[in-house]
């Protein structure tokens, strides 16, 4: 009999505690690569939100640990505008607001002369006039789900807006979007002169020492903080807090799988200190005892990571249809984070199962006989 066999044959031995087993270090797995996978796609889709609007550098207010913590003058602009190298400067304002049927939907204010307007996909409809006013572009997917067109009436905190037109970006969150001009944002949210954030478009953007000395100029003035579009959420502390937590929480479901495999492993070590006591009698080398008790872990983390990976592509698809969630961020597990997952379960796994192993064979084969 070789090693695999023998592995077989001592999980199928206990089959209900076997998948069992399997079934915790695939949930493990599964947490993991869902719970890893929010956290980059949060990242992944606001920086490609951030440039899909065409953006080089992003401004905010100096000192704001948030990305939409703070807003700062509109009138700002004018003065960055002046910055040798600075082709355009655009304002946002961005807010969390009220619909007529009570929804939340995220809101995006920007000034009729915006570059942004430059970079709209329109699936039907058209673009606002320059000085039209009450008006507003809705993202595809946000229109598919409160049924609207363009033509159609929109109610956003106690004002009706006119949707002009229907806007197809990739970015999930451009795509659940509604624009209205700057004005019209801040004035329903009390906030004259204010943006969210300046977004600059550079000149030469592919010179990197010209982009580093537009950000120092921008740093040198009062109150300010600019950043390259895709670094821009490196130091938001909500984004870190996300990252944080649910990194922590994936890393304890892995680690929690891999006590199940050693837990197991071990229970069955203790039930068969007999045989293992006849297998080295019988000229079984400790190596080869040893071998055979990781091959179980093996298989037992082999099978539980197959599943996990379901698992996980399975919950990320759930997390997606959750309103509150598939709104604002698209959960796309990578193929390399759920390689590296299952991988690291099954190195985990192995590691895990070389105690039981070790406990097996400390004993000498006349002690080992002995016990019942």
């Amino acid at each position: 009999m070789n090693h695999l066999q023998l592995a077989f044959r001592n999980l199928r031995r206990r089959p209900t505690r076997s998948i069992l087993t399997s079934a915790g270090v695939a949930l493990a797995v599964g947490s993991f690569i869902t719970l890893y996978g929010l956290s980059q796609s949060v990242e992944q889709n606001l920086e490609q939100s951030i440039e899909e609007h065409g953006t080089d550098l992003t401004v905010r207010r100096a000192g704001t640990a948030e990305l939409f913590g703070g807003t700062i003058s509109q009138s700002m602009g004018a003065r960055l505008a002046k910055i040798p190298g600075v082709a355009a400067v655009a304002g946002e304002l961005i807010s969390l607001i009220n619909t007529d049927r009570d929804e939340h939907v995220l809101a995006a204010g920007w000034a009729r002369d915006s570059f942004f307007w430059q970079n709209v996909p329109l699936e039907e409809g058209r673009l606002p006039h320059r000085d039209e006013r009450k008006v507003a572009l809705l993202g595809i997917d946000l229109a598919r789900a409160m049924q609207k067109h363009a033509g159609d009436a929109i109610g956003l905190l106690g004002e009706q807006f006119q949707i002009v037109g229907i806007t197809r970006f990739n970015s999930i969150i451009n795509r659940n979007v509604v624009v209205v001009p700057l004005a019209d944002l801040q004035e329903l949210t009390f906030r004259p002169d204010a943006v969210t954030f300046l977004s600059v478009k550079l000149a030469r953007p592919e010179d990197p020492g010209e982009v580093e000395r537009v950000v120092r100029d921008i740093d040198a003035l009062d109150g300010l903080s600019a950043s390259k579009s895709e670094n821009v959420l490196r130091n938001d502390s909500m984004i870190g807090l996300l990252r944080a937590v649910s990194r922590s929480m994936a890393w304890v479901a892995l680690l929690m799988g891999v006590l199940m495999v050693l837990n197991t492993l071990l229970m069955a070590v203790l039930e068969r200190t007999r045989e293992i006591g006849i297998l080295a009698a019988i000229g079984w080398s400790t190596e080869r005892i040893t071998v055979a008790i990781v091959i179980e872990g093996f298989i037992l983390s082999v099978i539980g990571s197959a599943a996990g990976v379901v698992i996980g592509v399975v919950g990320a698809h759930l997390l997606n249809s959750v309103p509150a969630i598939g709104r604002f961020v698209a959960v796309r597990p990578t193929p390399g984070l759920i390689v590296a997952t299952a991988l690291a379960a099954t190195v985990l796994g192995i590691l895990g199962s070389f105690y039981p192993a070790w406990l097996a064979t400390r004993q000498s084969p006349a002690v080992a006989l002995g016990r019942v």
